[in-house]
């Protein structure tokens, strides 16, 4: 009875995850808009949706997506938990609250060099550990397109500039 229920999860999840968007063939995440030389790669996760983003011998933006738990209801793993938000005053440079698209956005400057970047209602966490201002730029600026509603309605990204 174990065998049967761990392989009924096992498919679903593989099911889920090659129908999930985030795992579009045209190197984009969500719509999400990628600097030059960046390139996606979707990975393998167990109980959540995993990939990067990077670029040769630079950056690396890690993303994590989770089902979004029930408020007041029982966290199970792979679901999602505001990793900006969550992380310890002590732990910060700094922490900030946006709304981008409609939808918010908590960054995190952690002091050992990571930028955390969580859309809570979308269930995603952003990573990257980054050394110097350009690389907080490069980083948002990859990031803030990530929900793009424009790219729900047509299948394609909004050109640089409009909304």
């Amino acid at each position: 009875m174990r065998h049967l229920f761990c392989l009924t999860s096992g498919v679903l999840l593989l099911i889920a995850t090659a129908a999930s968007p985030a795992f579009a063939d045209d190197a984009r995440i969500g719509g999400m808009q990628l600097l030059s030389g960046y390139t996606h790669q979707p990975l393998q996760g167990f109980d959540s949706i995993v990939g990067k983003v990077s670029k040769k011998d630079g950056l690396q933006i890690s993303y994590d997506i989770g089902s979004i738990p029930k408020p007041g209801g029982l966290a199970f793993g792979g679901q999602f938990s505001d990793r900006a938000k969550k992380t310890q005053k002590n732990q910060l440079h700094w922490y900030k609250e946006q709304v981008v698209n409609g939808q918010p956005m908590h960054v995190a400057h952690r002091k050992d060099g990571y930028l955390l970047v969580t859309f809570p209602k979308k269930g995603i966490n952003f990573s990257a550990k980054v050394a110097s201002t350009e690389d907080v730029a490069e980083v948002l600026l990859m990031i803030l397109t990530y929900p793009n509603p424009v790219a729900k309605k047509t299948g394609k990204a909004a050109p640089a500039g409009k909304k």
